[in-house]
């Protein structure tokens, strides 16, 4: 009977810290507050820094595809086009987190960022080939699978 009392109260005093022990680990289900998010590094970006990665980024979609030289200037075009209307949405959505916005009227917002995002890659579309538009599905897909994980 000794045996059994003293086994349930080291267990008893030992559960307790193994708790303590766990708290101090992050969690699998909460994000990390430490880890720094897009927009952040974003915005710690200058205009140049930016239009340097546009360029670093375009180029790699420009291989990848192994787009020509006409689509290549095509499509930057097509993106330049849109980049004022998507800046303008950006802004009117932190003016609005600012302001304390209920989410109907973020949801809104996502809502029109996302359509505005569709035409443009509807008209990117337009100037694929076949095999292109095969390939840069494949990497929608995969960049879908990489933001889920």
């Amino acid at each position: 009977m000794k045996f059994r009392s003293s086994s349930l109260l080291v267990a008893a005093l030992l559960l307790p810290a193994v708790g303590l022990i766990n708290l101090g680990q992050p969690s699998q289900a909460q994000p990390d507050p430490n880890r720094s998010t897009v927009l952040a590094q974003r915005s710690k970006l200058s205009p140049e820094e930016k239009a340097a990665k546009r360029q670093e980024k375009a180029a790699k979609f420009r291989q990848t595809l192994g787009l020509s030289d006409t689509q290549a200037t095509q499509i930057e075009a097509i993106r330049e086009s849109y980049r004022p209307q998507m800046q303008s949405i950006r802004e009117e959505g932190k003016t609005l987190r600012e302001a304390g916005a209920n989410q109907d009227q973020l949801q809104a917002i996502r809502a029109k960022r996302r359509e505005l995002r569709q035409q443009m890659y509807n008209e990117i579309k337009a100037e694929l080939t076949p095999e292109q538009v095969q390939k840069m599905e494949e990497l929608k897909a995969q960049r879908r699978g990489r933001r889920r994980q």
